[in-house]
C-alpha cells in the first residue's frame, strides 16, 4: 500500500468546513485582493480623517463654527427641499411621459432630456446669471434661494429622469394592465399604480440628486447663499479657523452618508419595483393632439432650460469675448489633471470591482468604503487630505506641500471621491464574467493578477472605456477639491470660470465653462443609450 502524501492525506481528511475556510484565506491573501483593500483604505482615509479630526475640542472653533454651522444648515436644507423637490418632480413627471405615453418627438426627447447632467450646476449658474442679472436678455433676475432652486431643479431632475424611466421600462405588466382593463386613465395609472411601484428608484434618483445639491459650491456661493459646503470655504478661508472649517464638514459628510443610505437602501428595494411577474410591452397612452403637444412642450421646455438656453448663451458670451488665449493654459492642465487622476482613480476602480465579485464580504467592504469617499462632497475629501498632509509635516516625513505633492494630494482626491463612480460601470461589465471561467484559470495555476490582466479586464473592456470617459468628465468638472489643493498660479477650466465669475466677469467665464459643458456631453449620450435602451 503505498503512503499517502502529506498534503493529499489532510486534504482528505479535512472536513468541508475546514477546505471552505481554507479557500477563502487563501483569497484574502492573494494580491489583488491585497491591492483593493489598500485601495479602499486610500479613497476612505479622507473622509475618515475629517470624521475624527472633528473631534479635537478648539473653543475658538465651538464660538465661531457654531453660528455658521446652523446657517449653513438652513441654506443646504432649504436647497434641497425646493431644489431637490423641484428636480424629483420633474425627473419623475417626465420620465413616465416618456416611457408610457406617446406624443410628437418623444424618441428624440428621450435621449435630450439627460443633456442637463453634462453641465456642472456651476457652470448653469454662470449662464443663468448673464441672461438675467443686470445686461442680460431676460427682465427677471434669478437670485437667492430661488434662482439656486431653479438651477438645482432643471440641472439635476435627469438623475431621477434616469432611475424612474428604467423603473417604468420594467414595470410590472399584469398592474398596469390590470389598471387598464378596469378603465384608469393616464393619470389614475400614474398616481395609483406606477408611481407606487416605481417609488424605489425614484427615490435612489432623488437621493442623489440631493446629495449633488448638499455637496455643491460654486452655485451657492455664486448666488451669495451661505450652506455647508460654502461654510466650509468660509472658516477656513475668511475667518482662518480650520478647525471649524473640519467640523463643519464632518456634518456635511454625515449628511452626505444618511442621503447615500437612503439611496442605497432605495436601490436594494428595486426588485418592487419590477415585482415577480415577466414584464412585456403594453403599449403606449396615445395622447389626445392638446395633451400630446403637452407632453412635448413639458419635456422640450426641460431640455431647453436645463441645457439648449445655457449653452446657446454660454456660446454667445463666448463668440463675444473671442480671446481664447485666457483658456488655452487652464484647458491643457484640466486635461492632464482629468487624464492622470482618471488612469490613477481607474486602476483603485478596477481592482475593487473585481475583489467585490471574487471575495464576498471583504469585496463589499472595499466597494462601500469607496462608496463612503464618493457620498463625501469634493470639499470634505479636499479638507480631509490636506489634514492628512499637515500631520505628515508635523511628524517630520515631509517638509511642506510643494507643487508636486499638491498635485499628489489633488489626485488622491480625484480618486477618493469618484472611484465609485468607476465601480459600478465596470461591475456591471463583469456580469459577463463567467465564475466557471475564473475557477478554471485558478485550477490552470493562474495567480490573481494574470486573471485580472487576462481574462477579467479583456471581458469588462468596453465598461472600462466607459468608466475611463466617465471620470474623466467628473474630474474635468470638480471645483471644490481643486480649489483647495492646486498649486499656486495652477489653474484648470472649472478654477478659471469660478474665478472670473466671482469677479462678475461673465464674458470671460463663459468660454471655460462652454468647454466644461461639452466634454460632458458624450458621456451623458453613452448613459443614455445604455439605460433609456429597454424603453423603445
Amino acid at each position: 500500500m503505498t503512503a499517502l502524501d502529506p498534503t493529499t492525506a489532510s486534504l482528505e481528511s479535512a472536513t468541508p468546513q475546514s477546505v471552505a475556510r481554507a479557500r477563502r484565506l487563501k483569497l484574502r491573501l492573494d494580491g489583488v485582493t491585497a491591492g483593493a483593500a489598500i485601495a479602499a483604505i486610500i479613497c476612505a482615509a479622507p473622509a475618515f480623517a475629517v470624521l475624527v479630526l472633528a473631534l479635537w475640542p478648539s473653543d475658538n472653533a465651538a464660538a465661531f463654527g457654531g453660528a455658521l454651522l446652523r446657517d449653513g444648515a438652513v441654506g443646504t436644507l432649504l436647497l434641497v427641499v425646493f431644489g431637490g423637490g423641484g428636480a424629483i418632480a420633474l425627473g419623475a413627471i417626465a420620465a413616465w411621459l416618456v416611457a408610457a405615453c406617446a406624443f410628437p418627438g418623444r424618441r428624440l426627447l428621450a435621449w435630450l432630456l439627460v443633456l442637463p447632467l453634462a453641465a456642472p450646476s456651476y457652470v448653469l449658474a454662470y449662464a443663468y446669471a448673464g441672461m438675467t442679472w443686470a445686461g442680460g436678455a431676460s427682465p427677471v433676475a434669478l437670485t437667492g434661494i430661488p434662482g439656486a432652486a431653479f438651477v438645482y431643479a432643471v440641472g439635476l431632475y435627469p438623475y431621477v429622469y434616469l432611475a424612474a424611466s428604467a423603473a417604468f421600462a420594467r414595470r410590472s405588466s399584469s398592474a398596469i394592465e390590470a389598471a387598464r382593463t378596469l378603465g384608469a386613465k393616464p393619470l389614475d395609472v400614474f398616481w395609483r399604480a406606477a408611481l407606487p411601484l416605481a417609488r424605489p428608484a425614484i427615490a435612489a434618483g432623488g437621493a442623489l440628486a440631493l446629495m449633488e445639491i448638499a455637496a455643491d459650491y460654486g452655485a451657492a456661493h455664486h448666488f451669495g447663499l451661505t450652506t455647508l459646503s460654502t461654510a466650509v470655504f468660509r472658516a477656513w478661508y475668511a475667518h482662518g479657523e480650520p478647525q471649524a472649517a473640519l467640523q463643519i464638514a464632518s456634518a456635511l459628510l454625515a449628511a452626505a452618508l444618511v442621503l447615500l443610505w437612503i439611496e442605497r437602501s432605495a436601490r436594494g428595494r428595486a426588485s418592487y419595483a419590477g415585482g415577480l411577474t415577466r414584464a412585456h410591452d403594453t403599449g403606449r397612452y396615445a395622447l389626445s393632439p392638446v395633451a400630446g403637444i403637452a407632453a412635448a412642450s413639458f419635456c422640450t421646455g426641460l431640455v431647453v432650460f436645463g441645457a439648449a438656453l445655457p449653452l446657446a448663451w454660454l456660446a454667445r458670451l463666448a463668440l463675444l469675448h473671442g480671446q481664447v488665449e485666457d483658456i488655452l493654459e487652464p484647458l491643457g492642465n484640466s486635461i492632464l489633471l482629468a487624464m492622470g487622476g482618471a488612469a490613477v482613480t481607474l486602476v483603485f476602480a478596477t481592482i475593487i470591482a473585481v475583489v467585490a465579485r471574487r471575495a464576498g464580504a471583504i469585496g463589499r467592504i472595499g466597494a462601500y468604503a469607496a462608496g463612503l469617499g464618493y457620498a463625501a462632497p469634493g470639499a470634505v475629501i479636499a479638507l480631509g487630505a490636506l489634514a492628512l498632509f499637515g500631520l505628515a509635516r508635523d511628524a517630520g516625513w515631509i517638509s511642506g506641500l510643494s507643487a508636486a505633492l499638491a498635485l499628489t494630494a489633488l489626485v488622491w482626491a480625484y480618486a477618493a471621491r469618484f472611484a465609485a463612480a468607476g465601480v459600478q460601470p465596470i461591475d456591471a461589465g463583469l456580469t459577463r464574467l463567467s465564475k466557471g471561467i475564473d475557477a478554471a484559470a485558478r485550477t490552470l495555476g493562474a495567480n490573481a493578477w494574470r486573471r485580472l490582466a487576462r481574462i477579467d479586464a479583456p471581458i469588462a473592456a468596453p465598461s472600462l472605456a466607459a468608466a475611463g470617459l466617465i471620470l474623466f468628465v467628473e474630474i474635468l468638472k470638480e471645483l471644490p477639491a481643486t480649489l483647495i489643493l492646486r498649486p499656486f498660479d495652477f489653474d484648470t477650466l472649472a478654477v478659471r470660470a469660478y474665478a472670473y465669475a466671482s469677479d462678475e466677469r461673465l464674458l470671460e467665464a463663459a468660454a471655460p465653462a462652454l468647454l466644461i459643458f461639452v466634454a460632458g456631453l458624450l458621456p451623458m449620450l453613452l448613459l443614455t443609450r445604455g439605460v433609456l435602451k429597454s424603453a423603445r
